[in-house]
């Protein structure tokens, strides 16, 4: 009879508590992901000790948890890797074989797909996304009218109806909040949404270059001298009441706000994608001069402050200790927020040691920062070499939650939680995929790269242990590892996932020039 009364009592906690459903008082952690824009580990002062910019923020982060030394974006540009992080997959497998979307593209992510937060919601977490989107959007039309994307956006905007609800975004794909704008702060329309809707409606059109004209500059010559100085354009379109320098600020309050409306009772989920260092460089005037790397620097120092205030946030309303806080960016540096002359004459380089910026194949385009905290969990102030891609959140969360990933959903997700609790994973086998801005791609399995870059006198086979700043081509001395690199990524690009499991299909079309070498 007592066998019987605990099977019954076990039988009825499994009822109530299925596997993936968190238990009150011992629930699952909250996950709070903080990515800035265009940032690169040579922009963090606990990886690169003569950064001329100060990010104490970010460096007790570190202290309080984990620097993890081999983290890659799953791109070197913006959408891609955003892409990847909420299904999984890499972006090539879609229709966007390369560059990024507008703020009035449609939705990348068609409502039938698995993401990161609808996973999570079946866990019993509540989600939110703060910041830049920048996946594509379905706006309402107006009536008998078909969308049609061009460059000229006055064109674009006269099709949409800005007063109707955005039929595909964040709350479609699992998100119970979302807050944000549709891309960077410089595709328009520049107006936060909030759910399905703009907080205001458009006011007037902006555009054009924004910031502080160095000496001897004037807005007549910029366009002769744009990439000699940190300014940022943003392009033409319909704008609200706020302006480029309001969005890290809004951003970050809006975050700090969410935060102090959760509970211990219910795990929560928070995206927060802010818009910089991307362009604008634009800094609120109370951080100019804080660094010394001019108005970038400046830039950075203000989203440290705001990375501060999150965590603080999180202390204050007594959930740190059971949450997860990582810290990344979606891609390196970009010589348009710091070109070369600017890095020579501050002596900073925002991509370390590293070859190469945003957009490309090099190293210095997708290895970027990634700091995480968890306290009981990740040693503090330890240092981690294992390879990991910002694709691999979704099974890391999928197996920190106990959930199954069907075979049709993060094809390209392998979990790293051991490391997450310390362990130095096997780099060995690990396999990442890179691509840049035309969405030509290279493979990385351990320590071992080849890249296959539009111009193809360019492919490089690189040992990244024994050479992290590709300095050597090692091409004609490797050509066994060469054929082995490239049918690897050719079976990977072929099955649809590069995880195990029933091989799926690719979207767009069979073929694209970005894969010459399968022809």
């Amino acid at each position: 009879m007592r066998v019987f009364r605990l099977l019954s009592v076990l039988i009825l906690g499994l009822s109530l508590f299925p596997p993936g459903r968190a238990q009150q008082g011992n629930r699952f952690p909250n996950i709070v992901f903080i990515m800035s824009d265009d940032q690169g580990q040579g922009d963090v002062e606990c990886y690169n000790h003569d950064s001329k910019v100060p990010t104490p923020n970010l460096d007790r982060l570190a202290k309080e948890g984990a620097m993890f030394t081999d983290a890659h974006s799953g791109a070197s540009v913006c959408t891609p890797t955003r892409y990847g992080i909420i299904t999984g997959r890499y972006c090539w497998r879609s229709p966007l074989k390369g560059k990024v979307l507008s703020g009035y593209d449609p939705s990348l992510i068609p409502a039938s797909r698995e993401t990161i937060a609808a996973m999570l919601k079946k866990a019993g977490y509540t989600t939110a996304l703060i910041g830049k989107w920048h996946l594509g959007l379905n706006w309402t039309l107006k009536e008998n009218l078909k969308l049609q994307v061009k460059n000229d956006y006055s064109e674009v905007e006269k099709m949409i109806d800005f007063t109707r609800p955005i039929q595909l975004g964040p709350p479609q794909l699992g998100f119970d909040y979302f807050y944000g704008v549709s891309a960077s702060w410089d595709f328009p329309p520049y107006i936060f949404i909030e759910n399905d809707h703009l907080v205001e409606p458009p006011s007037h059109r902006a555009g054009g270059w924004v910031g502080d004209l160095p000496p001897g500059y004037t807005r007549e010559n910029i366009m002769k001298h744009k990439k000699e100085v940190s300014l940022a354009y943003w392009r033409p379109g319909w704008a609200g009441s706020f302006k480029p320098q309001d969005a890290l600020e809004v951003i970050t309050d809006k975050s700090v706000e969410y935060i102090r409306h959760q509970s211990d009772q219910q795990p929560f989920f928070l995206i927060v994608s802010y818009t910089a260092p991307h362009t604008p460089v634009v800094p609120r005037d109370e951080y100019k001069g804080r660094s010394r790397c001019g108005v970038y620097g400046d830039f950075i120092v203000e989203l440290d402050h705001g990375v501060g205030k999150i965590e603080q946030a999180l202390k204050e309303a007594g959930l740190y200790q059971n949450t997860i806080l990582i810290f990344t960016a979606d891609n390196g540096p970009s010589l348009r927020g710091l070109p070369l002359n600017l890095q020579k004459k501050y002596h900073h380089d925002p991509s370390y040691i590293y070859k190469g910026y945003k957009g490309r194949l090099d190293e210095g385009g997708h290895r970027v920062p990634f700091l995480v905290s968890w306290p009981g969990h990740v040693p503090p102030g330890s240092v981690n070499h294992s390879l990991i891609s910002l694709n691999d959140l979704f099974a890391t969360f999928a197996e920190l939650t106990h959930q199954k990933i069907p075979d049709n959903a993060a094809e390209d997700s392998k979990s790293f939680l051991p490391a997450l609790n310390g362990q130095e994973l096997d780099n060995s086998g690990k396999i990442v995929i890179h691509s840049d801005f035309l969405g030509y791609l290279g493979i990385r399995k351990g320590d071992w790269k080849l890249t296959f870059p539009k111009n193809r006198d360019r492919q490089a086979l690189y040992n990244l242990k024994e050479d992290p700043e590709e300095t050597r081509n090692l091409i004609s001395e490797y050509p066994e590892k060469v054929k082995e690199l490239t049918e690897l990524l050719t079976r990977i690009v072929k099955e649809g996932r590069s995880t195990p499991g029933i091989p799926q299909k690719n979207d767009g079309p069979a073929t694209w020039e970005q894969l010459y070498w399968m022809k």
